[in-house]
């Protein structure tokens, strides 16, 4: 199957709640979308202080698995995430310091994508998981569109 690349506008919009706090995040930038054989990709930078980026990519697999990958250079940190609804799966965070292995709890998740005009939600509501303690709470709210 041949690549499909289309310039999309991104806006995620993640709730976080550890040790009982409420956080949210916005990030609203361009992206590409990319079809590649069974595989959706969405990639996007996330603007950081001091005019910095950390690079995003986020895999949709034919089986519906999310994959959410973020580089973030300056920082020297990079998380890969992954995403199966309703099931427990191994990540990792790898600092200067060396890797942090995380699990991912999904308690749910949704993908929409409406081709024609191109467009999608990635929704995921999950726990981030450390050494066998839920260390946060997370809503991933991805919309994009071209």
């Amino acid at each position: 199957m041949e690549n499909n690349r289309f310039d999309v506008k991104v806006e995620l919009n993640i709730d976080t709640v550890q040790s009982g706090e409420l956080t949210h995040t916005k990030i609203s930038e361009p992206g590409q979308f990319i079809q590649m054989g069974d595989s959706m990709y969405l990639r996007f930078n996330e603007s950081l202080d001091n005019d910095d980026t950390a690079s995003i990519l986020v895999k949709i697999t034919e089986s519906g698995e999310i994959h959410v990958k973020r580089v973030a250079k300056s920082t020297n940190l990079a998380s890969l995430l992954y995403f199966t609804h309703q099931k427990h799966n191994t990540g990792h965070l790898e600092t200067e310091y060396g890797i942090l292995p995380l699990q991912t709890f999904t308690k749910d998740s949704k993908v929409e994508i409406v081709s024609n005009p191109l467009s999608g939600k990635i929704n995921i509501d999950y726990d981030l998981i450390y050494d066998n303690n839920v260390i946060g709470n997370y809503k991933f709210r991805l919309i994009f569109s071209a």
